[in-house]
This record gives structure tokens, C-alpha cells and sequence, in this order.
């Protein structure tokens, strides 16, 4: 689980320097033009992903969870603001987004893409201009694994090891060996699909195509009654989760239903209403203890409790304002010291590998139960 208070507070004053405390500001602007000095410190950080939309919940907390560690930064020397750009996850859209922040030389990083599809369509045009990336949530596993860039990092794991943690929940948890798997027919939700077929084996009874923005499944469901399965898993975001299990268990299909972590939003409960009673979304980001600092902190400053990868957005934020701290002025600069970069993090022990993954051993996967239109943690699984 995320740390304690007490915890935290060590951490923060031993660990990562800079981490905690004061303020520099936020912007919500779209950017602007101009080239930063390198004996001068004034620059923008950017975050894009889904701001809007059906699939924001799973992104927003993220983006406050940043805007919280740039806020209780100390840095007397460096003034440092958050720019907010909203692609809604779309990889068409992210495209002019990443080109805007590529071109403008007061950017020295970005907190992106959120979701995988957006990010395979810009990490090439950062990589480029020598933009440093650090996502809090972009888990497809190509990323890294099949066309890494040396400018992206992440602070969760790929979905390879998210599919074989999902399968072991489903086997193990569950005690499943009819499982039909669906995806969305898309770079986050089809690759992890692959994966959590190839770890089931014989205990999968069937799979099944959707598409992004579909909402009759007839089809699915249909195949669904046929096959009779003790248990389905889709890959793929909230927009189509939603009706997918509502026409479920229309028709009387009343197996367990489990998701990947394109379902970790705070809309999950209100868009599967009663139908979603009991779902499970697999995540590889630990629960947040409620009496943390960082808890308390986010409470009072957004007025909720922390959200999906609210403590990623601080980490991938907290990296970033160390770079500064040690004296980065440049993009070089701050690629350099990511690249090597080793400490503590809220979520996790943050470092980053020859291809940008964080250390597999420092990874947790929990299962989230929706209970009353809450997803509360039910069970650590290890892939």
C-alpha cells in the first residue's frame, strides 16, 4: 500500500530532495512560444491524455496527483508551470498536442501520453525534439518492449505482466476455467488480452472483437450464451466496458466480470450502475492508505479522496522538479539525470531500466472490487 504518514513524511526529507512543501504554481493555458535560456530556470511541464470524456476518471486524478507535487515544491530559483492538454485519449488528437510541445523550447518534459494509444503515436515526435516522457499509466507493452525511444519512461509496469497477474486472478481467485476474454480491438486493450489468453491456456473458452466506441454488443453476447463461461475479462476503457455488462447481464449472463486497469477510473461504478455490482478491475497501482499525508493533502487541496494514479502523477511530477533541483536547465539535461535517476516515490521505488520500465520487483498488482459503485481493494496478486 502506499506509505503511511510518518512514512511519507521520512521519505520525503531524506530521499528525494525538493519533494515537498511551497508552491510554484499551475496553469491550465495551451503553451506558448519561445526558447529557454540555460542559465535560467522558467519552463512548462506538460501532461496530456484524457481530461474529458467518458474515460477521464481514470486520468484526472493523475493530473491533480501532479499538480499537488508541483504545488508543495520548494525551489527558490526555478518557476515551473503545468500545462493541461486534453486529447480525450485520442491518438489523432495527441499528434498537433505533442508537435506544439516539441516546438516550444520552454517544455522540458511530459507527463503522458495516459493511455497507450496516444502515447505510440507521439513518443516519436518527443523523441525527436529530445522531449523527455514519463507516463503515469501508458502500460502497452510494444512501448518499451518492441519499439522503445529513448526519451519514454514509465512508472508502471507493461502489460505483459498485467495479463499473467489477471489470468492468476482469474484461475487462482476465481477458481475459473471457462473464461471468455473480449477486447476493444485496440493498442491498450488487444495486446493485453493477447497476454491474459497466452497465460490462460486451456482455461479460456473463447475470444471475442469489439470496437472503440461500439455500444450493441449483440454479437458478443450471443457467443457469450453459447459458450456458457465461469468468468469474462474485457480489454479496454469504461466508454465500452459499461454497456458490454449491462447488456450482459440483460441477457442473464451473470458470470464474474473482470477488467484491466482501462477500467481504474471513479466513473467505473457510476457507468456500470447496478449491473457492475461486484466487477473486477486489476491494476498495478497499490491502495492509498487513508490516513496518509498524501491522502490528506489531496483531500484538502481537490476536495476528494485520491483517485486511479493519483500517487503516479506525483511521482512522474516529483522526478521531473528533482531534475531542477540538481541543476537541469536544458531537455538534455533533464533526459540525462531521468535516465538515471533512483529513489522513492509514493507508489513505488522509482528507477528506470535501459528501455524506461521500472524494476519489476519494486510492482504490485491489486484486485478492486466494486462495491456500491466503489472499487475497493480486495487482493494483492503477483504475476
Amino acid at each position: 500500500m502506499i506509505r503511511s504518514s510518518k512514512t511519507w513524511q521520512a521519505v520525503a526529507l531524506t530521499a528525494v530532495a525538493g519533494l515537498a512543501l511551497s508552491a510554484c504554481g499551475t496553469t491550465d493555458t495551451d503553451g506558448g512560444g519561445g526558447d529557454a535560456s540555460a542559465d535560467e530556470c522558467n519552463f512548462k511541464i506538460g501532461v496530456m491524455g484524457a481530461l474529458s470524456g467518458a474515460n477521464a476518471s481514470i486520468v484526472l486524478p493523475s493530473v491533480d496527483g501532479a499538480e499537488l507535487a508541483l504545488t508543495q515544491w520548494e525551489n527558490d530559483e526555478c518557476e515551473v508551470t503545468l500545462e493541461k492538454f486534453d486529447t480525450e485519449g485520442d491518438p489523432a488528437k495527441a499528434t498537433p498536442v505533442a508537435t506544439q510541445i516539441a516546438g516550444d523550447e520552454t517544455f522540458i518534459g511530459v507527463i503522458g501520453g495516459a493511455f497507450s494509444g496516444e502515447t505510440r503515436a507521439t513518443k516519436s515526435i518527443y523523441n525527436d525534439a529530445g522531449v523527455t516522457m514519463i507516463s503515469q499509466s501508458a502500460t502497452a507493452t510494444d512501448l518499451t518492449q518492441e519499439d522503445p525511444v529513448e526519451v519514454f519512461h514509465r512508472v508502471v509496469p507493461y502489460d505483459d505482466y498485467q495479463g499473467a497477474a489477471i489470468a492468476k486472478y482469474l484461475t487462482d481467485e476465481l477458481g475459473a476455467s471457462q473464461v471468455f476474454v473480449v477486447d476493444n480491438s485496440e493498442a491498450y486493450g488487444e495486446p493485453l488480452a493477447d497476454r491474459v489468453e497466452e497465460t490462460l491456456g486451456d482455461a479460456m473458452v473463447q475470444r471475442d472483437k469489439t470496437e472503440v466506441g461500439q455500444t450493441d454488443f449483440a454479437p458478443t453476447i450471443s457467443k457469450m450464451e453459447s459458450a456458457e463461461p465461469d468468468a469474462v475479462f474485457y480489454g479496454g476503457y469504461i466508454a465500452e466496458a459499461a454497456p458490454l455488462l449491462k447488456q450482459m447481464r440483460d441477457a442473464g449472463i451473470d458470470a464474474p466480470f473482470i477488467g484491466g486497469d482501462g477500467l481504474y477510473g471513479a466513473d467505473f461504478g457510476n457507468a456500470v450502475g447496478d449491473a457492475g455490482e461486484g466487477a473486477v478491475v486489476m491494476c498495478p497501482c497499490a491502495p492509498i492508505e487513508g490516513d496518509s499525508t498524501f491522502a490528506a493533502d489531496y483531500e484538502a487541496e481537490f476536495g476528494a479522496a485520491p483517485g486511479a494514479y493519483a500517487a503516479e502523477g506525483y511521482d512522474v511530477m516529483s522526478v521531473f522538479l528533482a531534475a531542477l533541483d540538481d541543476g537541469a536547465r536544458t531537455r538534455e539535461d533533464v533526459e540525462a539525470f531521468v535516465d538515471g535517476y533512483s529513489g522513492e516515490g509514493l507508489s513505488k521505488t522509482i528507477a528506470f531500466d535501459e528501455n524506461g520500465d521500472v524494476p519489476q520487483d519494486a510492482v504490485s498488482y491489486w484486485a478492486y472490487k466494486n462495491e456500491g459503485g466503489t472499487l475497493v481493494p480486495e487482493v494483492e496478486v503477483a504475476p
